[in-house]
């Protein structure tokens, strides 16, 4: 069986690698590619003085992702002290914990994780800023402000689609058995690039209850979702994906 796994194409060799490592047939396509936004970036510094003057007890930084992260660090010492970070995941706290700066990652990597942190429970006339891209991350933003947070997005890049798409080998239709995808974005590209009626007749792996509904409304019927978008969660569901392929085909 082999996967055919879309991410932002940054990520790509790592996973195809990640996948051969775990010995599992992946081909690895970016669709979309992340371009930091150099116009929101000139605008963190006079951004982030304005939360210096501020005399709050706590300011709440979420950051979404590993691009947003970097942008943190660059600004680290630009950060006011009352600040408190949150990662939506693993690597993207890494990032910020390999400079210096304290921060709380959830047990589940994705928005429901950190809506379920205590910390983001009791946020009555609190600042939380969230570092993103452009669009997304509705209902996180929708939550915190029902929990009476002042939220702001602070979107430092953008999601842009390729003009085609970029393998790590080369690959044939019929070889696919398993898409997987690691965001909304993706999924859509993947319509829009490739035939429907192929698209819709393998099994897909999906990272969320929201990408499995995106994916769900464009006709997939066979999905499964994967605990969170890291290799190895991806890799999991993977193989757990293989081992009831290889049951059903000995019955």
């Amino acid at each position: 069986m082999t996967f055919l796994l879309l991410r932002p194409q940054a990520k790509c060799q790592t996973s195809a690698k990640s996948f051969k490592q775990a010995n599992l047939s992946a081909v690895a396509c970016g669709l979309i590619d992340t371009v930091v936004d150099n116009d929101a970036i000139g605008r963190l510094p006079a951004k982030i003085a304005e939360l210096c003057s501020r005399a709050e007890h706590h300011v709440y930084v979420i950051v979404t992702s590993t691009v947003a992260a970097q942008q943190c660090v660059l600004m680290k010492k630009k950060w006011p002290q009352n600040v408190c970070f949150f990662a939506v995941g693993a690597s993207t706290g890494l990032i910020l914990q390999n400079a210096g700066l304290v921060v709380v990652v959830p047990l589940e990597p994705r928005t429901e994780g950190l809506l379920a942190l205590p910390q983001l429970n009791h946020l009555e006339n609190q600042s939380v800023i969230i570092m993103k891209g452009f669009g997304g991350r509705e209902l996180l933003y929708d939550t915190l402000v029902t929990r009476g947070a002042n939220v702001a997005e602070w979107e430092v890049y953008k999601r842009v689609k390729l003009d085609s798409p970029v393998f790590t080998e080369d690959w044939y239709p019929a070889q696919i058995r398993c898409i997987i995808a690691t965001s909304g974005e993706v999924i859509q590209a993947a319509f829009e690039y490739f035939e429907a009626s192929w698209l819709t007749t393998l099994n897909w792996i999906v990272v969320s209850q929201r990408t499995a509904d995106i994916a769900s409304k464009l006709g997939v019927t066979q999905i499964d979702i994967s605990r969170d978008a890291s290799d190895q969660a991806l890799i999991q569901c993977a193989q757990h994906v293989v081992k009831r392929a290889r049951h059903f085909s000995e019955h």
